[in-house]
């Protein structure tokens, strides 16, 4: 009997609710006296000028700073990429963005899409004189494909017809003085076959 009586309690016990309040502090906002506030009102001045600075700085052009060589732009991140051009020292080339090998691609501007040895850009121009002699960011490398004046001082080194274009003439020919000059016979006209040809 007594059993009973205890499981009826301990039964009556399990399926009594409990409620429990919590007395939580309320927390309310007045908003106008809070957008009235000085200390508000200069918290908010700041992070707008912060967030501006910080477009600003992500906007700004990248320039050429070099020892007053042209700096080469090329296809590729790095020197084995054939260059597009020579640009001079104090050239503003674009925005610049991510970073391979040392090399940034340029994301704006004329030369869009084609990198840059990063170690040669500033964010304020150099100085604008251009010092004769051979660019800086990189070897010159052509190869076939590859088409503009570079491939015609190569042609004319050769003795073969000039056409500014790096086709599968030139290719061949390449290849020739290679092999008479004891080079490596890859057809791409690198330091070694530019020496030999007497160009620089």
């Amino acid at each position: 009997m007594e059993y009973m009586a205890y499981s009826y309690m301990y039964m009556a016990n399990e399926e009594t609710p409990v409620n429990v309040d919590l007395n939580l502090p309320k927390l309310l906002f007045n908003w106008q006296k809070l957008l009235k506030s000085s200390a508000w009102l200069t918290l908010a001045g700041v992070s707008v000028l912060v967030a501006s600075l910080s477009q600003v700085q992500q906007a700004s052009a990248d320039y050429v700073r070099t020892n007053g060589n042209c700096l080469y732009i090329r296809k590729g991140p790095g020197s084995d990429y054939s260059s597009v051009t020579c640009v001079p020292n104090g050239t503003n080339i674009g925005n610049t963005g991510n970073v391979s090998n040392g090399y940034a691609q340029i994301t704006s501007g004329r030369y869009q899409g084609n990198y840059v040895a990063e170690k040669w850009l500033g964010m304020k121009p150099g100085n604008s004189h251009s010092r004769p002699g051979p660019g800086v960011g990189g070897r010159v490398f052509l190869r076939p494909g590859a088409r503009g004046e570079r491939v015609r001082v190569v042609q004319r080194a050769l003795g073969i017809r000039v056409d500014g274009v790096y086709g599968p003439d030139t290719t061949r020919q390449v290849r020739n003085f290679q092999r008479q000059n004891n080079l490596l016979v890859d057809g791409i006209v690198g330091p070694a076959t530019r020496g030999a040809l007497g160009i620089s």
